[in-house]
């Protein structure tokens, strides 16, 4: 069974049954969702007959624990239960001798408790709570109870059956992460959760870098708690964090959090997209604690004066180790630098033989040593060999090199890659050079069809972009390196930038008010969440109103979305929109005021 079953909608959202009793417990309440593991396997090798015998075998036994322990049926759904309990020790027990009933038969049943105060009505509970204890019953395995720490919190210690602890775990549609229990004693696969971890997965393989990954692993393991990988962009900091941050989930009782943060230009937005990343809404520093937890900190330079915010983050929280990748040191106290330069001429090679399917060459090792071994140049270069020999790229890109020589003052590195980058740009057709301006209005990345309605991209331009590492496809988003974006934004010039920034302005501002009636309902947190990986192209939408003294469509996004911004966790950042937009008070036309979330 799918959370579905549980009194919830295949969209998430809550919907009432008549089949529940009206003597629900009230308050606080803990909740106990049952399910069968694997009905549609068991159906087929049982048969009818058997299976809707072992079926209704189980819904007794089920029933019978319940009414033993004092539980109320909230509501039944096929093999699944919803199950109230006014408090969390009779609630364990009916899901031990649940699970101890059924062990000798071909039913397996995989429960979650979790306590909490849902919203009680008429008809039954409505409320985060429900979906959190759904959420929990789905990551389990047959025969297993999981219990969150919320229930764990309210049960004696130590408890028999025992609550092992299992870390914490992001769940679907679940804000931050959630502390997991397992209850009694039993070895299961890992849970079926998303892990505790929301680093993005990179497509490529990681290649080389292997000294730098196992110093960064000694590092943090000898005690470092703040370490800065630096290097000219391009370099393989973000990479490197990526790769290290997956070896070391584990490590972490709390986890490891990935924080992009390129696209910040606020240096008192740091925190707040931390905690936003955390799911932390009352104070980061508390919210932290004492837990074991690994972040990462992607491209701080442009607001590296959020450096002392980060140092006082550390100071507080003892457990907490911070991984910040920036093209210059951070410069307070704890810092360890760990500077991660070009590949060695072996990873170089190794890395663009990978990505061009080619063998090694005496051609290519010429390549990459002319390219200083940078890996984001190298990539760009590599994607060139469906159209150019390894020979042929050397040429031109020799020429081009030649031609544009940078200041005596320049950083040699990054006048490797801007000419790189501008290389690439160059060997790209108009139509191509046309739509990767244009896409640079998208900060932190689009959807197919926000590409399509703002750049008028097709998939056959979108997917050359790809194929030639201009552009990035993961989670069913397009994105650049920043470093890249920041190129073609610089090439993005009137009329065309003025064009482009209006439809993608138009785009938020459609989108947003969409999303609005469902901000005001039950589906708010899952509407939140679709919200969630376009917050940077909101702030580029409002700042663009505001610049272009048209406060019209900052008041119509920020009437529309005021619930997100609230749960998103950006009240700061979102007070001074607001403020910005009332001292333009005179430009807002009627239906712009009257769409203001603040009056």
């Amino acid at each position: 069974m799918t959370s579905s079953s549980f009194g919830l909608a295949t969209d998430d959202t809550p919907v009432h049954h008549a089949r529940v009793r009206a003597d629900l417990p009230t308050g606080t309440v803990t909740l106990l969702f049952t399910d069968v593991e694997g009905s549609t396997r068991l159906l087929r090798e049982l048969g009818d007959v058997r299976y809707a015998a072992a079926l209704e075998e189980h819904r007794r036994l089920v029933r019978g624990a319940v009414d033993a322990h004092g539980g109320v049926e909230v509501d039944t759904q096929g093999d699944a239960f919803f199950v109230a309990f006014p408090d969390a020790e009779p609630a364990l027990s009916a899901a031990t001798s649940i699970v101890a009933a059924l062990s000798a038969g071909p039913i397996r049943v995989r429960a979650g408790v979790h306590t909490g105060t849902p919203l009680t009505t008429a008809e039954g509970y409505v409320g985060d709570d429900v979906h959190l204890a759904a959420r929990v019953a789905a990551a389990a395995h047959g025969g297993q109870v999981l219990v969150t720490g919320a229930t764990a919190e309210l049960v004696p210690s130590p408890h028999v059956p025992p609550l092992s602890g299992l870390g914490e775990h992001r769940l679907r549609d679940i804000e931050g992460a959630v502390p997991l229990f397992q209850l009694g004693v039993g070895a299961f696969p890992p849970v079926r959760t998303l892990s505790n971890t929301n680093l993005p997965r990179p497509a490529s393989s990681f290649v080389g870098r292997e000294r730098e990954l196992e110093e960064l692993r000694a590092r943090l393991a000898g005690g470092a708690r703040l370490v800065t990988l630096t290097g000219p962009g391009g370099s393989g900091k973000t990479r490197l964090a990526i790769e290290a941050g997956a070896t070391l989930v584990s490590e972490y009782e709390a986890g490891v959090v990935w924080v992009p943060v390129a696209h910040l230009r606020d240096p008192a937005l740091v925190t707040a997209t931390i905690a936003q990343a955390l799911g932390a809404k009352n104070g980061l520093a508390d919210h932290i604690g004492r837990r074991e937890l690994l972040v990462l900190v992607d491209n701080l330079e442009q607001v590296i004066a959020a450096a002392p915010d980060l140092g006082a983050l550390v100071s507080a929280c003892p457990n907490l180790a911070l991984v910040v990748t920036s093209r210059e040191l951070l410069r307070v106290a704890g810092e360890v630098e760990l500077v991660v330069p070009p590949l060695a001429e072996p990873e170089a090679v190794a890395l663009f033989c990978d990505r061009a399917q080619l063998d090694p060459s005496s051609e290519i090792r010429e390549l990459c040593a002319r390219l200083d071994s940078l890996p984001l140049a190298v990539e760009l270069a590599a994607a060139r060999t469906k159209a150019l020999s390894p020979a042929q790229i050397l040429e031109r890109l020799s020429q081009r090199l030649d031609l544009l020589r940078g200041g005596r003052d320049a950083d040699p590195r990054q006048e490797t890659l801007r000419r790189t980058i501008e290389w690439s740009y160059d060997l790209l057709s108009p139509e191509e050079q046309q739509l990767f301006r244009l896409l640079s209005v998208f900060v932190g990345g689009c959807t197919l069809d926000a590409a399509e309605a703002v750049a008028g991209a097709d998939l056959d331009g979108l997917q050359s972009l790809v194929e030639k590492s201009l552009l990035r496809f993961a989670d069913e988003r397009y994105w650049m390196l920043e470093t890249i974006r920041m190129f073609a934004a610089e090439r993005l010039e009137a009329p065309d930038g003025d064009a482009v920034r209006r439809r993608h302005r138009a785009y938020v501002v459609g989108r947003a008010q969409a999303a609005a009636p469902r901000l005001h309902t039950a589906e708010e947190r899952v509407a939140s969440a679709e919200l969630a990986p376009d917050y940077a192209n909101v702030r580029a939408a409002v700042s663009h109103a505001l610049e272009a003294g048209e406060p019209d469509d900052a008041g119509r996004i920020l009437g529309a979305l005021y619930p997100f911004l609230i749960s998103h966790g950006q009240l700061g950042e979102a007070g001074d929109w607001v403020d910005a937009t009332l001292a333009a008070r005179d430009r807002l036309s009627d239906r712009g005021l009257a769409e203001e979330f603040w009056r």
